[in-house]
């Protein structure tokens, strides 16, 4: 009997999860399509893919034993407790516009990733929002559907301001009770509803909460650690380099790491996956020398080695040729044992918190 931990990670289209053993040993794997993933409510079919893919998991390695589920999510999408989805990419989020005399407090949240989803969710669906209870981030619903518990998980304590706090909540015009209580990265949120366990099939083991994807995909990488690099490449695409200084520069998004101290530098590429390749290398070299210029410039060192991850990793004739082209600009480019390293990064958290 192999003992594993149950990833499940929850995407734009599909829902993707995996047993990973303690020696980050990939036993099995699967992704279940959404079958309607542009359905407003979208995010209440998500435990009943996450069930699908129980039972594919189960077929492929039935001597497993599952000492706990780990969940992660694209984030910023926001749901209602009744299932109503604002997915991540749907329109620009609402300008954030602070007056003159707005308190500093307040300020600090000019640049927040959530708020102006929450502003755009009131905006857009205002007749529900006033009947809502509960606003979740899409990996939180899940842990709310699968444990009965509200949370949101804060990867780390300087990540407030990419979220929001009760003050800068009530001042425009939200209840601080709708958005659920921050927790920490790796959380138990609980453990599976009695119902639960007879619908899934599992006993009653805990679910840990790792939260936005993109954090369990560093994690997944490795790029935790001083001076790496990696591309994060699905539907869009993100290269992500951690180092130990807070940088701030013209096209990159700067944001804490989960360990404290570190920062991560990243340049966004939208829609990547719908361009030709040969736009989508133009992007990603461009956004490697963007960041290896602002590290040059910082005096910090810049890594040769870089990650890659996501569903463009599966396409071997673009990863050849984004092998060799990286090469002539001086990056070797590797891949772990799961090409999803949103999974490996989930169980990494989990085993931890097992220990």
């Amino acid at each position: 009997m192999i003992e594993c931990v149950l990833s499940v990670d929850i995407g734009t289209t599909s829902l993707k999860a995996s047993f990973v053993t303690g020696s980050g040993e990939v036993a099995a794997y699967c992704a279940i399509p959404f079958s309607a993933p542009e359905n407003r409510f979208v995010a209440e079919a998500w435990i009943w893919s996450f069930k699908g893919a129980v039972d594919k998991l189960k077929e492929q390695k039935p001597d497993v034993q599952i000492k706990a589920i780990s969940v992660s999510g694209n984030g910023p999408t926001l749901v209602s407790e009744n299932g109503l989805t604002l997915r991540w990419n749907e329109a620009p989020g609402c300008q954030i516009n602070l007056d003159d005399d707005a308190g500093d407090e307040v300020k600090r949240f000019e640049h927040s990733i959530f708020l102006p989803r929450i502003l755009l969710f009131k905006d857009i669906f205002a007749d529900e929002f006033s009947e809502t209870k509960k606003i979740f981030s899409g990996p939180e619903y899940l842990i709310w559907q699968l444990t009965a518990n509200d949370v949101t998980i804060l990867p780390e304590k300087r990540f407030e301001t990419a979220y929001w706090n009760a003050e800068v909540l009530e001042g425009f015009g939200i209840s601080s009770h709708m958005l659920p209580d921050f927790v920490d990265l790796g959380t138990n949120c609980g453990t599976l509803t009695d119902n639960n366990c007879e619908f899934l099939g599992l006993d009653k083991i805990p679910v840990f909460g790792v939260g936005p994807d993109f954090i369990a995909g560093l994690i997944g990488c490795g790029t935790v650690e001083k001076n790496t690099l990696c591309d994060r490449c699905g539907s869009s695409e993100g290269i992500n380099f951690c180092t130990d200084k807070e940088i701030r520069a013209e096209g990159i998004r700067t944001l804490p790491c989960v360990k404290e101290g570190l920062w991560n530098l990243s340049v966004l590429i939208s829609e990547s996956a719908e361009l030709a390749y040969e736009q989508r290398l133009e992007k990603v070299i461009a956004a490697i020398e963007l960041l290896r210029k602002t590290a040059m410039e910082n005096k910090v060192d810049f890594p040769s080695v870089m990650t890659v991850t996501g569903g463009q990793a599966k396409d071997e004739k673009y990863f050849k040729i984004k092998k060799e082209r990286l090469e002539e600009i001086g990056i070797k480019i590797e891949v772990k044992n799961c090409l999803d390293a949103e999974l490996l990064g989930d169980a990494i958290v989990a085993w931890e918190k097992l220990k």
